[in-house]
């Protein structure tokens, strides 16, 4: 089993990655959050592959590179910091990636990339060039990839080295060759193999589009022009490649996923309960339908809805999980949860802008009230979104039900009266008035989840 090494000093991402190498993968790995300990395990363990964060506490200028280097490890290089100094040293580092973290969505290329590393040492490359030079700066490109690598100095050898190969994936050569030059060793390769079952990529300083026209008829997939980026490289080898189709497969699983990893996150962070977004999630989807939103617009509030705290990763422990009212200076630190979770949210769920749209105003605007009193804007009335609205009755509703670290549940009674009390001040008064029409739908919900194995009983739903 290979064996993996993930360097990254945030719990949050740690927990992230740490489910998804589990669901997704197979790989063995170790989780390091200090240039030290990665120092530890890799002084013990042997490892294949690595993600590794740039900035570490104990290393913050990229040392952790030159000690993977060190011990023959090229890693993924995962980082919130990137400028055109670094990009030129990525030509030439033993480096496999750099991904940025600036969207979710990048967590799970890092996993499809360590998928394809995996996949890797099982496909063959054939490179062709007469430059001993040129063609071992190639091999040493694939070889950072993890692909099992063939050389031939023309096209003749080429053809010899193909028929003792047939195992070999993709063909990279050079135009011009003695003995036998690019174009005629791709018109002899497609005499025996086909386009689906070899790719051929064709490298040529040669600018002119009759050249590279004639390579793509004559049975070329593609061609890449000197002098090229790694990047480039790299995206050319991939596309034909073929290999590893995860990441489409798993985007749509992945939205789902990462939605209630997040949630858990928050949950972990801010000591509450485990049901505590199942519940949410169910409240939120009963009183979109009672208010007239279409099903598919119900469930989307019911999933965004358990983001609403995300936020809270990011707020200090001694804040978030203090047994006691809090001093007017950590109240101020708690209300940047609500700005931070719209930030966090901003680069989430790019495929689909609505979705990333109402995420990040329930994050935002939960806290908001009615009467404009509330944080972090003090929008008022219908000035405030209305899935931020919804979220925040049904919030308050499970925080009073339920016990929290910093008080003791409240019975239904008190807690019922708090919200009726509040509608027009607190809460959209609309909304209260369908939520106490139907608080027996709300009360299931609660008790439905004081045991996990019990069933939630039919309650009919009321309008007005």
């Amino acid at each position: 089993m290979a064996k993996l090494l993930i360097i990254e000093d945030s719990k949050t991402l740690c927990m992230v990655f740490d489910e998804l190498l589990n669901k997704y993968t197979n790989f063995d790995f170790d989780i390091a959050m200090t240039y030290e300990e990665a120092r530890i395990f890799l002084s013990q363990t042997r490892y294949e592959f690595a993600v590794a964060d740039m900035n570490l506490p104990d290393a913050n200028n990229g040392e952790i590179i030159a000690l993977l280097n060190k011990h023959n490890v090229a890693p993924i290089v995962f980082t919130a910091i990137f400028d055109e100094s670094f990009r030129e040293g990525f030509e030439t580092a033993r480096i496999v990636d750099y991904v940025l973290k600036e969207r979710f969505e990048n967590i799970i290329y890092v996993v499809e990339k360590l998928k394809q590393l995996e996949a890797n040492k099982e496909k063959f490359v054939l490179v062709v060039d007469d430059s001993a030079l040129y063609a071992s700066f190639l091999k040493q490109n694939f070889l950072l990839h993890h692909f099992k690598v063939i050389s031939a100095s023309n096209g003749k050898e080429a053809l010899e080295k193909l028929e003792l190969h047939p195992e070999i994936d993709l063909v990279i050569t050079d135009y011009h060759m003695p003995v036998m030059d690019g174009l005629e060793f791709v018109r002899e390769i497609r005499k025996k193999r086909s386009r689906k079952d070899l790719s051929i990529i064709v490298l040529t300083s040669d600018t002119n589009s009759y050249t590279t026209s004639r390579f793509l008829k004559d049975g070329a997939n593609d061609y890449i022009t000197k002098p090229f980026s790694r990047d480039e490289f790299y995206a050319r080898i991939y596309q034909n490649m073929e290999t590893v189709g995860l990441f489409e497969s798993m985007r749509s699983e992945f939205n789902e996923d990462i939605i209630e990893l997040l949630s858990e996150v928050t949950e972990f962070k801010s000591s509450e309960t485990s049901s505590h977004v199942k519940r949410m999630s169910e409240y939120t989807y009963i009183l979109s339908k009672l208010l007239g939103m279409f099903e598919e617009e119900a469930k989307m509030l019911s999933r965004m809805s358990v983001l609403h705290d995300i936020g809270k990763v990011t707020i200090a422990d001694n804040v978030l999980c203090k047994p006691g009212k809090l001093t007017q200076e950590e109240f101020e630190h708690m209300k940047l949860h609500t700005t931070n979770g719209k930030k966090l949210l901003e680069r989430a769920f790019n495929s689909d802008p609505k979705v990333s749209k109402v995420a990040q105003e329930i994050a935002m605007h939960h806290h908001e009230k009615w009467d404009g009193s509330g944080y972090p804007l003090g929008l008022k009335g219908e000035d405030i979104p209305i899935h931020a609205r919804v979220v925040c009755l049904v919030d308050v509703f499970d925080a009073l039900v339920n016990k929290r670290v910093y008080k003791d549940s409240w019975t239904l009674d008190d807690t019922l009266s708090y919200i009726e009390e509040n509608a027009g001040k607190h809460f959209d008064p609309k909304i209260v008035k369908l939520f106490l029409l139907n608080i027996g739908c709300f009360i299931n919900i609660v008790n439905k989840y004081e045991d996990e194995e019990s069933k939630a009983t039919y309650c009919k739903v009321s309008n007005y």
